[in-house]
């Protein structure tokens, strides 16, 4: 069925968001651009957006038949991705089984520190404020979520970290942390609105390793200038496919 691409409605870091003739559903453009560090760094490289369209419809794909609903439909090309309507809740969730990244910068932290069971972070989602890290409470004072919304996509969280280590796992790779969005998606024809998972689960927001040699997959590629992000996202996406097909 083709879908009638309308006007863009919001354009982020990593992709753009454009109406369609269904008010229940958006489509989500993939960008070749790359950002890190509150996008104080930036890049690109050419395939980005459809390395990261593909590796995400795999991921959502295997949690929706885990039965964890998402945003996402369908692919609908290389770079764009049907996906359903929600209002993002101005939350970043993070989940750790390893210490890395901001975690060991603000508490000094040895690097590669096993965290089990593991860490669960609340993030304020403002890069003027540099994503900071927020309690429950503070979220709920705020009116970011409601407590209840809050509690929920904090258990969910944790859910989807376990169902994707084993996704991941039967691939040969190690999941070491990673970032949610979740968002609250209200039908058109007026049944109960519900919070689910949104945005994207891609090497931009999972740090990734190769369980065997240690290889990395993901964007501190980029971030610490580690190796070619390329060819880091492209062999990812080749283990994904190869595995699920």
């Amino acid at each position: 069925m083709e879908i009638m691409q309308g006007e863009m409605l919001y354009e982020g870091k990593a992709k753009r968001m454009y109406a369609t003739g269904h008010p229940d559903e958006l489509v989500m453009e993939y960008k070749d651009s790359l950002t890190a560090f509150d996008a104080t760094k930036k890049g690109s490289f050419e395939g980005k957006g459809s390395i990261n369209n593909r590796i995400n419809a795999i991921l959502m794909t295997a949690l929706g038949e885990l039965g964890i609903e998402t945003s996402f439909i369908r692919l609908l090309d290389e770079s764009r991705a049907l996906v359903r309507k929600v209002t993002i809740l101005p939350i970043e969730v993070i989940v750790r089984y390893e210490a890395q990244g901001s975690l060991c910068r603000r508490y000094g932290i040895e690097p590669g520190l096993s965290i089990d069971p593991p860490l669960l972070e609340l993030c304020l989602k403002d890069d003027a404020l540099h994503d900071p890290v927020i309690s429950a409470q503070v979220a709920a004072l705020m009116g970011l979520a409601t407590s209840d919304e809050i509690a929920l996509i904090s258990w969910r969280a944790l859910v989807i970290g376990e169902k994707l280590r084993e996704i991941y796992g039967r691939w040969g790779i190690r999941l070491i942390d990673f970032k949610l969005e979740f968002g609250r998606f209200s039908p058109a024809d007026g049944s109960a609105s519900r919070v689910i998972l949104a945005d994207e689960i891609t090497p931009d927001t999972c740090r990734l390793v190769d369980a065997k040699t240690g290889e990395k997959f993901d964007k501190d590629l980029f971030r610490f200038d580690l190796g070619d992000i390329g060819a880091g996202y492209s062999k990812l996406l080749e283990r994904l496919q190869d595995s699920a097909g």
